[in-house]
């Protein structure tokens, strides 16, 4: 083999080199830009699965609070029933008394 053809192999050798090289390098940015798209695509459907958690939760917790809110009302309502009956009960006594009382205050004025 002449010199001039040893070179040419060698040039071709390296030619065939830079072209793999160049082909891994973009072969590594696609697989970077695959890998890339892929956790973009598991975290969005990971907040989307959040959000649904989360939704799940604050609907549980308003239909508790709703629970409670109608006990307290309910257990309240009683309480006003109970208060307003003795309170209609001890009228009258109340009245007479006030009356008494303010009849008492006018003649000892």
């Amino acid at each position: 083999m002449e010199r001039t053809e040893i070179l040419e192999k060698i040039k071709e050798a390296e030619k065939k080199v830079e072209e793999d090289i160049k082909r891994a390098e973009e072969e590594k940015k696609n697989i970077i830009n695959e890998a890339k798209i892929k956790a973009r695509q598991i975290i969005d459907d990971a907040e989307k699965e959040a959000e649904k958690i989360k939704a799940e939760i604050l609907e549980k917790a308003k239909a508790e609070i709703e629970k409670e809110k109608q006990e307290i009302r309910n257990s309240l309502s009683k309480e006003i029933s109970e208060v307003e009956s003795k309170g209609k009960a001890n009228l009258q006594s109340a009245v007479e008394f006030l009356y008494k009382e303010f009849i008492g205050m006018i003649e000892y004025a």
